[in-house]
């Protein structure tokens, strides 16, 4: 998800040879999911880097926003394995 728009999202996934799952285009009005999910940044007018996992009944299961860095992929994985 960011405040980018939907073709901005495309060619992004393009570039990382084609993800294989949807992007949000939080696009408008804008940052308004990511504002429910505590995630937009007011001053900058973007979406914070961060990893959130919602299982299957829609329960936030694993939330991380990160403010230097990516995301450790070992993390995210244990956190998937505990679904």
């Amino acid at each position: 998800m960011s405040v980018d728009s939907a073709p901005t999202q495309r060619a992004f996934a393009t570039g990382l040879g084609n993800l294989p799952y949807p992007l949000l285009a939080d696009f408008h009005p804008k940052g308004h999911v990511s504002q429910l999910f505590g995630i937009y940044n007011e001053e900058r007018g973007v979406t914070m880097r961060a990893v959130i996992i919602i299982d299957k009944e829609g329960v936030i299961r694993f939330k991380k926003v990160y403010t230097q860095g990516l995301p450790n992929p070992s993390e995210i994985l244990e956190e998937l394995d505990r679904l």
